[in-house]
């Protein structure tokens, strides 16, 4: 199954989104396995999976905007810049939090 160029940072964006979603919903979905220490409060692996997805976003809207298409770069103009600050203000509160409450 082969996906066109002009698809692939639609979808890009699309897994980026849930990445994100499971990464800050994991200790719901994955309460007795979980990669994020929930006592302890260290957010160090969140914010590094943040930052990965956050370099997804830029990486989605690079390819977006070398398509051809007009529609797929005004979609991915905007939602890779909405998500990419929405995801970038979400990782400066986290690394506040961190700051906090680290001893």
């Amino acid at each position: 199954m082969s996906i066109s160029k002009e698809n692939k940072p639609i979808l890009l964006t699309l897994i980026l989104l849930a990445a994100a979603f499971v990464v800050f919903f994991a200790n719901q979905i994955f309460p007795s396995n979980s990669i994020f220490p929930s006592r302890s409060g260290d957010l160090t692996i969140p914010l590094w999976l943040f930052f990965a997805i956050d370099i997804g976003f830029i990486v989605a809207l690079v390819l977006g905007v070398r398509t051809n298409k007009p529609s797929v770069v005004w979609f991915s103009i905007i939602t890779n810049s909405i998500f990419f600050v929405l995801l970038s203000a979400l990782m400066f509160l986290l690394a506040i939090a961190n700051g906090i409450s680290e001893p």
